[in-house]
């Protein structure tokens, strides 16, 4: 199992964004057998939209690790918005095993989309840094990054975040 997806097996990481503050039929999480489960977020949670500012702000470093990578940094991975079915929502989704051609970041998605019936896991999909609203690398078996990750840990409980930090630790 990769790295991201042992991530997103310890963290509800899938982030959906909705307008006006709705969730879906009322749930804050979908649970899905088999899959990460998927965390409604409102678009005016300034704790998520802080950390997605951070990565936005910290880009410039990400392309560099990518563009340079050490022999302990792997699994980099970025975070897109993709637009929803009703085009009023977004969901947030992991693009892995990246490349860069010094324009587009170009990779594979890395879980099953809710609600974009034309994207599905492995899906090839290419787009520019600034579309990202998070990024994240592994180094010395730490996360670098995710920003967007580290909100959801904190919104862990207790045996669901005692369960994270077994698995995975934050490179401070």
């Amino acid at each position: 199992m990769s790295i991201l997806r042992a991530i997103l097996s310890c963290v509800c990481i899938t982030c959906l964004i909705t307008g006006c503050g709705r969730k879906q039929a009322n749930k804050s999480v979908l649970h899905r057998e088999g899959e990460p489960d998927v965390v409604y977020v409102g678009d005016k949670d300034t704790e998520m939209n802080a950390a997605i500012n951070q990565a936005k702000k910290t880009t410039d470093s990400f392309l560099h690790a990518l563009a340079s990578a050490k022999s302990n940094q792997t699994d980099f991975a970025v975070k897109r918005r993709y637009a929803t079915t009703n085009n009023s929502d977004f969901e947030h989704i992991w693009i892995s095993q990246l490349t860069y051609d010094g324009t587009l970041l170009h990779g594979k998605i890395g879980d099953d989309p809710v609600n974009i019936p034309n994207l599905k896991i492995n899906d090839a999909v290419s787009c520019p840094p600034a579309e990202l609203t998070d990024w994240m690398y592994m180094e010395d078996g730490m996360i670098v990054g995710g920003y967007t990750i580290r909100v959801l840990r904190k919104r862990m409980s207790g045996q669901e975040g005692a369960d994270f930090d077994r698995r995975l630790k934050f490179k401070p």
